[in-house]
């Protein structure tokens, strides 16, 4: 469990803190911290505090994560997918036409990391497992209720 709960502290803290920070102070804080070492350009307010709200709540949904790790998993699969589909959709084809901006490139330096984390992090066998809801009951002490 060493490496999901390394995660979920991670989370955490980067999630609350970015989350606050661009929630709190867009303008102000977040274009020059979060696009170092460059400024990120002027954001739409609705959408950038949509973003920090987002990663403000994954923070404070990952220290729920310590306490109770395995029922905290979708936290690493939704940052693991929501990322891949960031390469997929936004960086590749700006890379493909010679569009992509130079503030961006901290963005995919923490995505990558960021994802391979994910990647080390997530219990695989026993996310794919067929009778991985019994072995949460197991983990946990606890029985299902119906």
């Amino acid at each position: 469990m060493g490496w999901i709960r390394l995660l979920y502290v991670c989370t955490a803290m980067m999630g609350i803190s970015t989350g606050l920070i661009i929630a709190l102070a867009p303008d102000r804080f977040a274009r020059n911290i979060i696009g170092i070492p460059y400024c990120l350009p002027a954001q739409d307010r609705i959408v950038f505090g949509l973003v920090g709200c987002f990663w403000l709540t994954m923070g404070l949904m990952a220290l729920l994560g310590l306490r109770a790790p395995l029922r905290f998993l979708p936290i690493f699969l939704i940052q693991l997918v929501y990322k891949s589909c960031w390469f997929l959709f936004v960086f590749f084809p700006l890379i493909v036409t010679g569009n992509f901006p130079n503030h961006g490139w901290s963005t995919v330096v923490v995505n990558a990391v960021w994802m391979s984390m994910d990647l080390k992090a997530i219990p695989w066998r026993y996310l794919l497992s067929k009778d991985s809801g019994t072995d949460l009951q197991q983990a946990t002490g606890t029985t299902a209720r119906v």
